[in-house]
């Protein structure tokens, strides 16, 4: 007789609503914060984009780092170039802006407002038609004064005075580092005040890059490799973490004393999750069979919607911090794909992995292709994108799903392609506005008070079609 059967059926992130609750007059977008620690890491953002070898390479995880995010590069890529693209990614220079958008003092807010969306730049240089530095439009700072759409930029802009400003066209990127100190960004002139580049903070701070790992043989010398080029976690990435394989490695890893997190996935359950925490996991990711290239669950009936494989383990993941006094981060990976998605799956994870997601952008790996799906690396041109799950023909990542030999292996993930979005920073920067939008309607300046106070409702098939849908209308142009 079978085990136990489940009768309450899985849920996904879109079968449920937000519910609102009292917003105090400081919880603005400017104040709230979307930073998140995992194990010690701590990150700006939190997000991280997938273990595979479609999505993240060195352009897709140098990409999400400057962000504040967290790129985890695959464990099929060869360990001389995973550990490669890590050192470069660590060693990365911060550079000067020399060519920024830069927009006039009667610009409209609204006209600097969808500079913004464009482009993903939060601040935009405002001079005359000399170059002359005038101040900086801080969207930010719009959102705190909340000021009228048609009114000037010159009305809510920055003065040259609340700023760091520099006259020495000649600054070198070390010294900019020295001045920058605990500022946010540095205004470089001549001596005439001309504007002539800018310097961010966020482009000085070390950034993070991850490594993901298989159970197999071999592993300890990839982490090894991946240690010494300065990764930030370690990711134990195979399709079922819920096996002594991930128990032994886990306890390896313990005694070579990194001092590095480790992070191990994926499972699905409560006893999994519970499993992963008592081996000494820094962090648990959670899925099976959610993502949207993922076969799994068609190939093998394995698997289980996401967002109750999350409420499972978050409900392990307390009995556990109850009995050792140790907090587990959560990592929620696959059926995330949405601004929206994000937002109910932060309600329980500390950190949110997406493939499909990044998929769209320049910076993935995968192959670029014209309308006539042609390859291109003219960004113009680009139509679609190039995609394949690890379980694929294509990347036969044998490790990754238990497969001893070739000669057991079946596909349990589909190749193809995906629309094309354009560059991640401004698609990034909208959706994370849309994050922080979701905190502030129920009072929570952090993630950590999201978690405490968020309420969400399972919402009927029929409102979902009625939220989900533009009704009564046509949308568009005609």
């Amino acid at each position: 007789m079978v085990k136990q059967i489940v009768r309450e059926p899985g849920r996904t992130f879109s079968e449920f609503s937000l519910l609102t609750g009292l917003t105090p007059a400081d919880c603005t977008l400017p104040n709230i914060s979307l930073a998140t620690d995992l194990a010690g890491l701590k990150l700006r953002l939190p997000l991280l984009s997938a273990a595979m070898t479609s999505v993240t390479g060195h352009e897709m995880a140098l990409a999400l780092g400057k962000e504040g995010g967290l790129g985890v590069l695959p464990v099929r890529l060869p360990v001389a170039e995973q550990a490669a693209i890590a050192k470069r990614i660590k060693g990365y220079e911060m550079g000067f802006v020399e060519d920024p958008v830069c927009i006039e003092r009667e610009t409209t807010i609204d006209e600097a407002v969808r500079l913004v969306e464009r482009h993903g730049h939060s601040k935009l240089p405002v001079t005359d038609r000399n170059n002359v530095f005038l101040g900086l439009f801080s969207f930010d700072r719009y959102l705190e004064l909340d000021a009228p759409p048609g009114d000037p930029v010159g009305s809510v802009m920055l003065a040259p005075s609340e700023m760091e400003c520099c006259h020495d066209p000649a600054l070198r990127v070390e010294q900019a580092k020295q001045l920058l100190g605990e500022g946010r960004y540095l205004v470089v002139l001549d001596e005439l005040n001309r504007l002539v580049k800018l310097a961010f903070r966020k482009d000085v701070e070390s950034i993070p890059v991850a490594a993901a790992i298989s159970t197999h043989k071999g592993w300890q010398a990839r982490v090894e490799a991946n240690l010494a080029a300065g990764v930030d976690m370690i990711v134990i990435d195979t399709s079922d973490a819920h096996s002594e394989f991930v128990g032994e490695v886990l306890a390896a890893y313990r005694a070579m004393e990194t001092g590095v997190p480790i992070c191990a996935g994926n499972v699905i359950t409560a006893d999994g999750a519970t499993y992963l925490m008592e081996q000494g996991a820094d962090v648990i990711k959670i899925g099976m069979s959610s993502g949207s290239i993922c076969t799994t669950q068609r190939q093998k009936a394995t698997g289980r919607a996401p967002l109750t494989a999350l409420i499972a383990a978050d409900r392990a993941r307390q009995a556990y911090h109850e009995q050792s006094g140790r907090y587990v981060p959560l990592v929620v990976d696959g059926g995330v794909g949405s601004a929206g998605d994000m937002i109910i799956a932060l309600t329980l994870a500390d950190a949110v992995m997406m493939g499909g997601y990044f998929n769209h952008f320049l910076e993935a790996a995968g192959e670029k292709f014209d309308e006539n799906m042609r390859l291109t690396s003219h960004e113009p041109e680009t139509r679609r994108v190039a995609t394949w799950g690890e379980g694929s023909a294509r990347a036969r990542n044998l490790d990754r799903y238990g497969h001893a030999s070739a000669k057991s292996f079946f596909t349990e993930g589909e190749e193809g392609t995906v629309e094309f979005h354009g560059r991640l920073k401004p698609r990034l920067k909208e959706d994370m506005r849309k994050v922080k939008a979701a905190l502030g309607n129920v009072g929570c300046c952090t993630l950590a008070e999201f978690r405490e106070r968020a309420v969400i409702e399972l919402m009927s098939p029929r409102t979902r079609d009625v939220v989900g849908d533009t009704h009564s209308i046509h949308v568009g142009g005609g």
